[in-house]
């Protein structure tokens, strides 16, 4: 069971991806959407970040609103997984729920509290050259 895991700096305004392997992606499982997780589970010491959603492996997305581990067809109005075209329209639509399970392909999380050492360096990521 591998993870995608897409974490978001909001103080930067860039996003990373990670792929997690097996023994580190267990923390993960049975964790929901909003649930606060450790950096060092990351490889990020003194890092804190948030779920924020993800996607199943065939890529429906998760809603924050649907509890469970399960994918489900809903009647939706609007929010994670459909914006209407029209004011008051309506439509089903396939979803996963908001618990982390097996099935998921990528998580998306973002950085609440920040280590001592930039993001970037811990992630072996060049800073950005400034344009001139």
């Amino acid at each position: 069971m591998d993870f995608r895991i897409v974490i978001s700096d909001p103080t930067s305004g860039r996003a990373h991806q990670i792929e997690l392997k097996d023994p580190s992606s267990s923390k993960f499982v049975g964790k929901r959407i909003g649930d606060r997780i450790s950096g060092d589970v990351l490889g990020l010491p003194g890092y804190a970040v948030q779920i924020t959603g993800g996607s199943d492996r065939e890529g429906f997305p998760m809603r924050a609103d649907l509890p469970g581990t399960k994918r489900r067809r809903l009647l939706v109005a609007g929010g994670t997984g459909y914006h209407a075209d029209a004011l008051g329209k309506k439509k089903r639509k396939s979803i996963h729920g908001r618990e982390i399970s097996s099935d998921i392909g990528q998580i998306n999380v973002k950085i609440v509290e920040s280590g001592s050492k930039p993001l970037g360096e811990l992630l072996g990521v060049a800073p950005k050259e400034e344009k001139k």
